[in-house]
């Protein structure tokens, strides 16, 4: 089965195995182990029946439970649930075709992304996502009449109107947002400054030009 976690996010290796009964025909017992040691006392925890076609009828929905584990590290005591749908019997070698379980460890926050509707996603060392907030957005009816605090910051006056404040997204009045917009919006200070020495020489020159056609321009009209 593979393993599960506890309440604390510790893990423990729980198997399970299947024994044909004698009777009556097409009848396994389940038994299971958890950490090494026999589940539900040591006697079967269910029966998996089949028909005569090899499908499976019972434990109806093909799901069935450990019963109560308990661990001796504090965790509070779990129950498994067991999923055998699509079990079947048929006359060749035994063989497991999908195994999964949903739990997970513990884990620490990694990284985190801000989709354009505002909602923080947070991903975590166990592989797991969870929704860490949401960053709303909020509008005034006059922008200019904002207090400024300094530090890009302004404050609500009687001039603005009182903040509509909502959640961001496709469709909104308050718009998208773009994640790590201002991160990329940075530009090459280099090249940048390159491009200015350019267009400053350029200007330059175009001046020096206008200069001497001046130049030309007032020899001519002294020329008696």
């Amino acid at each position: 089965m593979g393993p599960i976690y506890d309440s604390l996010g510790n893990p423990h290796d729980v198997a399970v195995y299947f024994v044909k009964a004698a009777t009556p025909a097409n009848t396994w017992n389940v038994y299971g182990t958890a950490d090494g040691a026999p589940l539900n006392a040591g006697a079967a925890m269910s029966t998996l029946t089949f028909d005569s076609a090899g499908k499976m009828t019972a434990p109806v929905g093909g799901k069935l439970t450990t019963g109560a584990i308990t661990f001796t590290n504090g965790a509070a005591p779990l129950t498994a649930s067991i999923d055998l749908s699509g079990t079947s019997q048929f006359g060749a070698a035994n063989g497991m075709s999908k195994l999964s379980q949903d739990g997970y460890r513990s884990g620490e926050l990694t990284s985190f992304s801000i989709n354009p509707d505002g909602t923080i996603t947070g991903k975590f060392s166990n592989e797991q996502t969870k929704l860490l907030g949401q960053v709303v957005l909020s509008s005034f009816a006059n922008p200019n009449g904002l207090e400024p605090k300094g530090n890009n910051v302004w404050a609500e006056t009687l001039a603005s109107g009182n903040a509509l404040t909502g959640t961001p997204g496709e469709g909104t009045k308050l718009g998208s947002l773009q994640a790590g917009a201002l991160e990329s919006s940075n530009v090459d200070l280099t090249s940048e400054l390159v491009n200015l020495i350019v267009a400053q020489r350029n200007y330059q020159a175009n001046a020096q030009t206008v200069k001497t056609q001046d130049q030309v321009m007032q020899t001519l009209m002294n020329i008696r």
